[in-house]
């Protein structure tokens, strides 16, 4: 089989591993000034700004958006729990991928950097259906609003913008994907 990856498929996958980043940990000052170059971001935001911003929103206390799917995507009168089904099926599409989650790992399957970060690995891999089908199926079940959220609540300029940009890449590498839902 002839792989399709091309240099579009290339910066794809590293807009995905960037914002993957963003969400899991506390982003670097390199991280921070390669967003900015990236996206031509204009912010007033210190790196420490951002850095308390991040776990003020995804770590914290408070109002703590936790970035996991199965509390913002599952099923009507089921209620959101950490580990709920949407876990679950991000799970087993890992495992359709050869995809495994170290046992002792801290990260849960549906953590939407890790779902990200599998995004590129579909890139990467030339898994053009199993991008479709995740993207279909998770990404564009709940991270839009989940960005909405972000961006209404976040302290800096910086998570703000970088809440924009997601959702922008996600709704524009759908309508690519699949047309658009």
């Amino acid at each position: 089989m002839v792989a399709l990856y091309d240099e579009e498929d290339i910066e794809r996958a590293e807009l995905y591993k960037l914002f993957s980043s963003l969400f899991m940990k506390e982003p670097e000052d390199r991280v921070i000034l390669r967003i900015r170059e990236i996206f031509q971001m204009k912010f007033d935001d210190t790196p420490q700004e951002i850095r308390k911003d991040f776990a003020g929103l995804f770590l914290g206390s408070g109002l703590h958006l936790s970035p996991h799917e199965s509390l913002h995507n599952y099923p009507l009168g089921e209620t959101p729990k950490l580990w709920g089904r949407a876990t679950e099926e991000v799970q087993a599409m890992y495992h359709s991928a050869g995809l495994m989650i170290d046992e002792e790992s801290e990260l849960i399957p549906d953590h939407l950097g890790a779902e990200l970060l599998f995004m590129s690995y579909l890139i990467e891999n030339d898994l053009a259906e199993q991008q479709r089908k995740f993207m279909d199926e998770h990404l564009l079940r709940w991270v839009a609003e989940y960005c909405d959220e972000v961006e209404r609540h976040a302290a800096t300029t910086f998570y703000k913008e970088v809440a924009i940009l997601l959702k922008e890449f996600i709704l524009s590498d759908s309508n690519e994907l699949i047309g658009g839902s």
